[in-house]
């Protein structure tokens, strides 16, 4: 594809990009000092080379009221130092470099700033659980002037430009939303009052750093929340700001608090483009559209149309910084895409820990971890062709090895193939594209339908072996009736079981409750089928949500311990819980099944023993290691490792960051 628009130059006020791709500011948690380190030098600069037009670090804390944990400061002169090494190795590696200032309202956590948090109003959080103090006008005029402060540092610190957070439900979301200021005066009431702190803001900075040094502020398109700002104020706002002096508007979705998923797999690719659109009608200066934009085609596309002038590529350039570079090269199969599973990004952050990428084991770990080629080749074989065992076959054929890979099936991709089914999965097919296009570019040897023994390896006499024989799904650990279905979750989300009309999922882990999922939505009408029938006007939007919502099948989630979805990440489990609820899968916890018969399901509860009506029952209890191979060839090879599920079942952020680490080790 010839991209027309993607890699075409572009002015943000004074400020020169060189193309239209812009890497948002993400929370990475690398600084839990508030100091700039090699590490977050190391990471932006690897991102840099990889040919983004600016990067937008953050967010910077401002002040000591608003910021969050382990975040990058800009409270201080003391900070500057380390900023501007981290602006020279951004620039000396070719992009542009922006400093988000953050100041997050009711979103701080106490524990972290060490007081009550203030906000607008005294409107308790449904993210944090807390309740803020009202601000004052003194504590207002303070934050104003804090975010002028830090503009004037990042300056001196070399940033190109900043950015005002205005977006996610933070401190001027909370100004600008009327279910969390209810202040009566002049920064209350009216549109116009509630958009005056804002205002403040920008005039401040401006005032501060001078009218041409340019300013972003990030907006949400739409609050998604009920009785919030739509759309149509986020516009206005927009608006205000240009006339106020703002020179790029950048658009993203809703808050956190919203119950509508925000980047999660469920949020179509692109899906919140026509934020940014409608923004763009009301503006002439330049918008950037933000959320689900991982693939270039889907960018060029975006502007090509006119949604937007720019794109924000955040989670994409985690998945790989070199994303622009390869594409303007011709190399678009060689992207890494992300996957949209949150696992090593958005579920880290939110319980505290620094963001890595499950398809990336380099992410966050350039400083410590680098690719060189290897000193001396080896013949290499690896057994089994999950994520695992092909990121160790890439890598060290990449390193210089001579690499050979067999697998016992008739595909790679092992239990991604499994993963891709569930609603907002599909993304997960692009890693073994990926990785299957990576092998044969590396030269690996794969050898498909070749189930390995000792025997065989031996006869191979290979220098290094490497086993990746992944997991076996755990069997009914109870008796079953003699022809009754019962089927391992994997088969029926791969079709090669179907599942009738009532079901029971044994076992409410993550795979458990998505299989449940994925079974209830067969049993509703496709995305295809609404847009049918709400083009046409066929059926009236009462039966309509009934169909989306209401599906044919019966499904309930049998789990022994209490609660479901334990082991799904922090940012992704509300969601699965909503679609659970939606959907209407029964949840029976704190049961054990004992037994399958003509009858039923039989289940066990502290309480009583309960028949439950069912022709197909689905296994999701877990999953063993197959290690077999592995104990068989102890002490007979001369470099032996195990990796991936075959040491323990884990999820994909683990599996690939040992492989990585093995591949470099090699």
């Amino acid at each position: 594809m010839q991209y027309k628009y993607l890699f075409q130059p572009i002015q943000i006020g004074r400020l020169e990009l060189k193309n239209r791709i812009v890497m948002p500011a993400i929370h990475h948690a690398y600084t839990p000092d508030g100091f700039v380190n090699p590490r977050l030098v190391r990471y932006y600069a690897t991102r840099a080379a990889g040919g983004a037009g600016l990067i937008i670090v953050g967010g910077c804390a401002i002040d000591r009221l608003g910021p969050g944990p382990m975040m990058i400061s800009l409270q201080d002169d003391k900070f500057i130092p380390g900023l501007s090494e981290l602006t020279g190795a951004v620039h000396a590696a070719g992009a542009k470099i922006a400093a988000q200032l953050y100041q997050s309202g009711r979103y701080a956590h106490s524990m972290v700033i060490g007081q009550q948090p203030a906000a607008p109003s005294a409107v308790a959080s449904r993210f944090t659980g807390e309740t803020p103090r009202e601000m004052t006008r003194e504590d207002i005029a303070a934050v104003i002037e804090s975010y002028a402060a830090a503009a004037d540092r990042a300056k001196r610190a070399g940033f190109d430009a900043v950015e005002v957070i205005a977006s996610a439900g933070y401190l001027i979301c909370q100004f600008l939303s009327p279910l969390t200021n209810l202040r009566t005066d002049e920064y209350g009431g009216s549109w116009e009052n509630r958009c005056r702190f804002g205002i403040e803001v920008v005039r401040a900075i401006k005032e501060r750093v001078g009218a041409d040094y340019p300013l972003l502020v990030r907006i949400s398109g739409n609050d998604f929340m009920p009785g919030s700002n739509t759309n149509r104020e986020a516009a206005a706002f927009a608006r205000e700001l240009e006339k106020a002096g703002v020179d790029c508007i950048n658009v993203t979705g809703g808050w956190h608090e919203t119950r509508v998923p925000q980047i999660t797999g469920e949020l179509p690719p692109g899906g919140f483009s026509y934020l940014a659109a409608g923004v763009k009608r009301a503006v002439s200066i330049p918008v950037i559209a933000s959320n689900r934009i991982n693939d270039p085609r889907l960018a060029e596309q975006l502007l090509c149309m006119g949604v937007a002038d720019l794109v924000n590529m955040g989670r994409p350039l985690i998945a790989d910084p070199d994303l622009p570079r390869k594409v303007q090269e011709g190399r678009e199969r060689e992207v890494r895409k992300c996957i949209a599973c949150n696992q090593g990004c958005m579920d880290r952050v939110f319980s505290m820990r620094d963001v890595l990428c499950a398809v990336n084991g380099l992410a966050g770990r350039e400083h410590e971890l680098e690719v060189r080629k290897a000193q001396v080749s080896k013949n290499v074989l690896v057994i089994g062709g999950g994520p695992a065992g092909m990121e160790v076959a890439a890598l060290a054929a990449e390193r210089g090895h001579r690499v050979t890979l067999w697998e016992k099936s008739h595909r790679l991709g092992g239990q991604v193939h499994y993963a891709t089914k569930p609603p907002g999965k599909a993304d997960f097919a692009s890693l073994i594209e990926y990785q299957s296009h990576r092998l044969q570019k590396a030269g690996v040897e794969v050898v498909l339908n070749r189930a390995a023994t000792v025997e065989d390896v031996l006869a191979a006499a290979p220098d290094v072996v490497v086993v990746a024989t992944g997991a076996r799904p755990i069997p009914a650990p109870f008796p079953v009736a003699e022809g009754i279905c019962v089927h391992q979750a994997n088969d029926v989300l791969d079709g090669v079981a179907c599942a009738g009309r009532r079901v029971v999922v044994v076992g409410g882990g993550a795979v458990g409750c998505e299989t449940a999922i994925f079974l209830a939505e067969q049993g509703t009408i496709s995305a295809e089928t609404l847009k049918f029938l709400v083009v046409h006007q066929a059926e009236e939007p009462a039966v309509l949500q009934q169909l989306l919502n209401q599906s044919v099948r019966e499904v309930t989630i049998v789990e022994m311990l209490k609660g479901i979805g334990r082991d799904i990440g922090l940012s992704t489990r509300w969601g699965v819980m909503k679609q659970i609820k939606r959907l209407g899968i029964k949840v029976l916890d704190q049961s054990k099944v004992v037994g399958v018969s003509l009858e039923g399901v039989l289940i066990e509860t502290p309480e009583q023993q309960v028949t439950l009506p069912a022709d197909t029952v689905v296994l999701a209890l877990g999953a063993r290691s197959e290690n077999s191979l592995y104990e068989g060839l102890r002490g007979r090879v001369q470099e032996l490792y195990l990796i991936g599920d075959a040491v323990k079942p884990r999820k994909i952020t683990e599996a690939i960051a040992e492989a990585c680490e093995l591949g470099i080790k090699l």
